[in-house]
């Protein structure tokens, strides 16, 4: 997963880092063409707006600079006039000849002047000329023309002087036209002259009345700007480099980081599948994988929960399944015996076969109660049966359970006591509502000692009510008051021990409070509580 992660990682960089790279390149060379392009343009128009509206010029003695040099053309009718007001020579029998070839070139040919210094007197002005170019090119950076508009002329510093003829591409021509119309322009229409890739920056030298006289070009290569492109790109690359080790290295930090919750989730589900639900992972962060992990946390906390419910559970069936086999080993036992005795003629006297029949009688009831009791209270824990609830008074319900106990009260001469209670109106089943009265009864009548008194209160209050049954036998172990609703509590004998669990299931069932109070050796109360409903 680190791998992975890592890797996913690196990929999304390094496509980062390639479209970065390219938007970065494509703009970064536009910029620098154009910063260097308007530098260039600047440039030429001061060096123009320095040699505009000059008359004469000093650089012959070499001590001035560029600014201070005033190169200006006379109106005359030759291209090498020009030149001559730099210093004092008169136009040289080169410059007449190729003046004179210049008339019979075409519309668009240009006499391209290099002027190189050179020590002989002659060329002086040359020399001064030279010095201005060379000094013009070195301040610059950049390759500097001079124009002519009138003698169509270009000079330009050379390695040796020269003269040829050059007919100029129409872009060169167009932008000489821009340019005596006064206005300082830009492009690269001289590539085609120079040989090398440039950008070309012109601006107009103007005279002292004004009028556009001349032109000042200054061309810079290509490749110088390339070259600081260049310096751009490699402090890119290692940026990106370093920014590459960087990620890398925070990327194998942050997915240990990130692998470290997922990995202790792992062996966390592994310990709940082995059956550990007490295990935890103990991730605490405040984002989707610590909801995930309190999500797993939780669900061992409900699986310990429910093992240990299913503990209580298997106990509580082992106990069931014991007492059920004690419960129905007694009576089956007698029975057994009881006709086999019969059955093998054991018994000769009438008296004793009548007892023997009826002491087998009784056993069968037992187990038939037993067995109903059973049957009731299996149905009643069933989420799925379901009570046939009407509009029923729970006072009807209390009178007909008193009476029946009472006839089973009377062979041990036990009085029940019942106060005067009004009407209590509720929704529920008088069949179940009877059965559960029954059971609490029974049980108070049970544990009552012989010619005892068993006491019923009612009390309705509002949309309240409360029943109490209170016997005087000797009450409950405070140990076993907890569970006395559980099954086979109550059993003594002809019980089942299970009537007081079948009641508090019933009065689950309608809503109604039951529980017991009780102290030992003066009896226990079985209180009922509830609502009534309206009419």
């Amino acid at each position: 997963m680190t791998r992975r992660l890592m890797l996913y990682f690196s990929v999304t960089l390094l496509v980062f880092a390639l479209v970065i790279g390219g938007v970065f390149g494509f703009l970064f060379r536009r910029y620098t063409l154009d910063l260097h392009t308007n530098d260039l343009k600047t440039h030429a128009e001061a060096i123009a707006a320095s040699l505009s509206g000059k008359e004469t010029s000093n650089i012959s003695d070499g001590t001035n600079t560029p600014s201070d040099a005033i190169p200006r053309r006379q109106h005359g009718g030759r291209h090498g006039m020009m030149m001559r007001r730099m210093g004092t020579e008169a136009p040289t029998a080169q410059t007449q000849s190729n003046t004179k070839d210049h008339g019979n070139m075409g519309a668009h040919t240009y006499c391209r002047r290099r002027v190189s210094e050179t020590p002989a007197p002659s060329t002086e002005s040359d020399n001064n000329l030279a010095s201005l170019l060379k000094q013009l090119n070195a301040f610059t950076g950049s390759e500097v023309w001079l124009v002519d508009r009138a003698e169509r002329t270009i000079t330009l510093s050379g390695a040796e002087t020269g003269t040829d003829y050059t007919e100029l591409p129409p872009a060169a021509e167009t932008l000489l036209e821009e340019i005596f119309a006064g206005k300082s322009v830009a492009g690269e229409s001289f590539n085609a002259m120079l040989d090398v890739p440039s950008v070309t920056a012109g601006a107009p030298i103007r005279g002292a009345d004004g009028n556009v006289t001349g032109a000042l070009l200054m061309h810079r290569r290509l490749s110088d700007i390339h070259a600081s492109e260049a310096a751009g790109f490699r402090i890119l690359a290692i940026s990106l480099i370093l920014a590459f080790l960087l990620a890398a290295i925070l990327s194998f930090l942050l997915a240990r980081r990130f692998i470290r919750p997922l990995s202790m989730m792992e062996q966390t589900a592994a310990a709940l599948a082995d059956g550990q639900y007490e295990t935890r992972s103990g991730v605490r962060q405040d984002d989707e994988i610590g909801s995930l992990a309190q999500s797993l946390d939780v669900l061992a906390q409900r699986l310990e929960d429910a093992a240990e419910e299913r503990s209580k559970l298997d106990a509580m069936r082992r106990d069931f399944f014991a007492s059920i086999s004690h419960e129905l080993r007694t009576p089956l036992t007698v029975l057994r015996g009881s006709l086999d005795a019969l059955s093998a003629g054991l018994i000769e006297d009438e008296e004793k076969r009548h007892d023997y029949l009826a002491q087998m009688q009784s056993n069968l009831l037992h187990l038939n109660r037993l067995v109903n009791d059973l049957f009731d209270l299996a149905r009643l824990e069933n989420p799925d049966f379901a009570i046939d609830k009407t509009d029923v008074d729970l006072s009807d319900a209390l009178r007909d359970a008193v009476r029946t106990v009472r006839r089973l009260a009377a062979p041990m001469s036990v009085e029940l006591h019942l106060t005067e209670m009004p009407p209590i109106p509720m929704r529920g089943d008088y069949g179940r509502l009877r059965q559960m009265f029954l059971a609490v009864l029974d049980n108070a009548v049970k544990f009552s000692p012989e010619s005892g008194v068993v006491e019923i209160g009612v009390k309705v209050s509002e949309d309240r009510w409360r029943v109490a049954v209170k016997d005087h036998g000797p009450g409950i172990a405070a140990e076993l008051l907890p569970h006395i609703f559980d099954r086979f509590r109550t059993n003594r004998e002809g019980g089942t021990g299970l009537g007081l669990s079948i009641a508090q299931n019933i009065a689950r069932r309608h809503g109604i409070v039951l529980n017991a109070e009780s102290v030992e050796g003066e009896g226990a109360t079985f209180a009922f509580r509830g609502h009534t409903s309206k009419q």
